[in-house]
């Protein structure tokens, strides 16, 4: 039984996080490219990959706490959330201001450290994530407050848009 769980979680994410129209998540129809923008400059210092600090730091700032679990090195509509959205200007422009951002990644191609990568397969585990990209945005207690999985292909000004209406901000 056990094992039919672990197989119908794996097709799940499989179905829910990676298309088989891979490419209909590299367009930017603003440009006619598929060739994503380059990454802001801030993002790199903005994404942590610890829970713990961002829960502090959200306590002390007011601010809610975004949870990225991504497969950053495998997952097309990861991959494409991240080039299009969670590292452009738009996006970090709403998040400095409202947001700690934490990164859970889950790489098959490069290693993350071992502690790390245990830390985040048990949030996972706690957060019921079936499927990647999953976005989990949280107040300081932990209470969720917008949980959404996958990638619509919107860009920056668009995906941060929807993301403030469904935070009523």
């Amino acid at each position: 039984m056990k094992i039919l769980k672990i197989l119908f979680a794996t097709a799940f994410m499989f179905i829910m996080g990676c298309n088989p129209n891979q490419d209909a998540y590299r367009v930017d129809g603003s440009k006619g490219s598929n060739e994503a923008p380059p990454p802001d400059p801030r993002a790199k210092a903005m994404w942590g990959h610890d829970l713990a600090t961002a829960i502090s730091k959200s306590k002390k700032n007011g601010t809610l706490i975004l949870m990225d679990f991504t497969g950053s090195d495998w997952c097309p509509p990861c991959m494409a959330l991240h080039d299009f959205v969670l590292t452009q200007p738009e996006f970090l422009d709403f998040a400095e201001k409202n947001l700690e951002l934490v990164e859970l990644d889950f790489p098959q191609n490069k290693s993350i450290d071992e502690k790390l990568a245990e830390t985040n397969k048990k949030l996972a585990e706690k957060y019921n994530v079936e499927g990647f990209p999953t976005i989990i945005v949280m107040d300081a207690t932990g209470k969720i407050v917008h949980r959404d999985t996958g990638y619509s292909g919107k860009n920056a000004k668009a995906y941060t848009a929807n993301l403030k209406n469904k935070l009523g901000q």
